[in-house]
């Protein structure tokens, strides 16, 4: 890649000394104007070209975002002929390959936003072309992964993080050994990587366990082999990971993961995992009461006007996708023989913050309010719509089906602890006192169905 050619400035027009370039089939962008400097008529970028050849893979540093897009969205459409979103010429052989020896440089690129479109294009061409036709990449992003350099090792963990999805069951056995130590080693240090990278090393760790465990079905020595080694590490490293409060090394996000992570282990290892049960309880447990505080007061009450936070990848790092990856570790509690009675020691108070999870919340209301037709898909069994209140329901009928005699026992207690609490709150004066109530009739109703079901399920 020689990067960037031209970059032309105009007052409304385009300079016509300056000849428009070819880049490879065409690739030509026009721009919005560039916001007005002080002082300065406001300029106009016309085009911006990239050139395929050459040595120098960025020259101007105020397009490189834009030419970096260009080059994905061109790898999108002219790489592969087997790609849904082909549209011909393909590119030439010897253009992949000047692509495939250049791209990798970007890792190191200081400006996240194009480390990061030249990390998703690298996953791309890897989808097509490795391991057959780049059989460098594993040990270009190994050796990233190890360096010295923060930006590389986060090019890399994003490249690593695409690519592992795409394993094969052959590839596993090879790779896992190699990559997880240094994965282990992201995710534990977290004053030199970010909270976002150590939360993707996260994900990779989950990705390639998930995968070890299903092949582990058909051959056990895989498991004793590949995961073994690096079970107890990693089991020490996420379970502490979810006490550290909120701050540059903690948030939302990386206890997500790590919570899916601990869900993994739970389902596929139980005999390892129940040696940390008591150890990742508690933080859990502290999380789920501390969230339903700040969910009451911020989502149900207030409508939560604020935009969701998402990273780079567009991922939601807000609580409520915490709240889903716990309820989902306590339903791999109940499913698990070995470790749903500790969710029965514990079903009177966590019954009760699941009907708090279960009002309805400002947004809600709002929409319901304005279009009735709405709240009737939202609410249908079959809806595909997913929300807090709706996953709330799930697991409640989970709890109701595992433990029927003790649920609903939890249950008339937690409504009678909720219903006394409304009553405060409606004599204070608080508009919002109702929602109790309507969560209440809810979690009774999603139980009576239940109960109902197994009922004439078992004459």
């Amino acid at each position: 890649l020689q990067g960037l050619s031209k970059k032309i400035y105009a007052d409304g027009k385009a300079d016509e000394s300056l000849p428009p370039s070819d880049v490879n089939a065409g690739l030509l962008a026009q721009l919005p104007p560039l916001p007005q400097k002080k002082g300065r008529p406001p300029a106009m970028p016309i085009a911006v070209t990239l050139k395929v050849g050459g040595t120098k893979l960025w020259c101007l540093k105020d397009a490189k975002d834009l030419a970096s897009v260009l080059l994905k969205q061109y790898i999108d459409v002219h790489w592969s002929p087997e790609s849904a979103r082909f549209r011909p010429p393909e590119c030439p052989a010897a253009t992949k390959a000047a692509i495939r020896a250049n791209l990798p440089l970007g890792l190191k690129e200081s400006i996240s936003k194009v480390r990061n479109t030249v990390a998703f294009s690298m996953a791309a061409i890897a989808h097509w072309d490795w391991p057959d036709a780049w059989p460098q990449l594993f040990d270009i992003l190994m050796e990233a992964m190890k360096a010295d350099h923060e930006f590389a090792v986060q090019g890399a963990v994003r490249v690593l993080k695409e690519l592992s999805r795409d394993l094969t069951d052959s590839q596993v056995p090879a790779i896992a050994p190699v990559i997880l130590p240094d994965i282990y080693r992201i995710f534990c240090e977290s004053q030199r990587f970010t909270v976002r990278t150590r939360s993707r090393a996260v994900e990779i760790f989950t990705t390639l366990t998930s995968m070890i465990c299903t092949m582990g079905e058909v051959n056990k020595s895989l498991q004793k082999s590949l995961l073994n080694p690096v079970l107890t590490t990693f089991s020490e490293a996420l379970v502490a990971s979810l006490s550290v409060p909120d701050s540059h090394t903690s948030d939302a996000g990386l206890k997500t993961e790590v919570l899916k992570a601990l869900t993994v282990l739970v389902k596929n290892v139980p005999k390892q995992m129940a040696a940390w049960l008591p150890q990742i309880l508690p933080p859990v447990w502290a999380t789920l009461t501390t969230s339903a505080e700040k969910y009451v007061r911020e989502v149900v009450n207030e409508g939560g006007d604020d935009e969701d936070v998402v990273d780079s990848d567009g991922e939601v790092l807000g609580f409520e996708n915490l709240v889903f990856a716990i309820f989902e570790f306590v339903h791999a509690l109940v499913e698990t023989p070995k470790f749903k009675g500790a969710v029965q020691t514990g079903l009177s108070e966590l019954v009760y913050y699941i009907v708090l999870y279960m009002q309805i919340t400002e947004e809600q209301c709002t929409k319901w309010s304005d279009n009735p037709d709405s709240f009737v898909e939202d609410e249908d069994e079959d809806t595909f719509a997913y929300s807090v209140r709706i996953s709330s329901q799930d697991l409640l009928m989970a709890l109701s089906e595992e433990f029927e005699q003790e649920s609903c026992t939890s249950l008339a207690q937690a409504i009678e602890r909720h219903m006394r609490e409304a009553a405060v709150s409606r004599q204070q004066g608080r508009d919002e006192w109702w929602k109790v109530h309507e969560a209440a009739m809810l979690a009774l109703g999603s139980a009576d169905r239940k109960s109902t079901r197994l009922n004439s399920s078992h004459p």
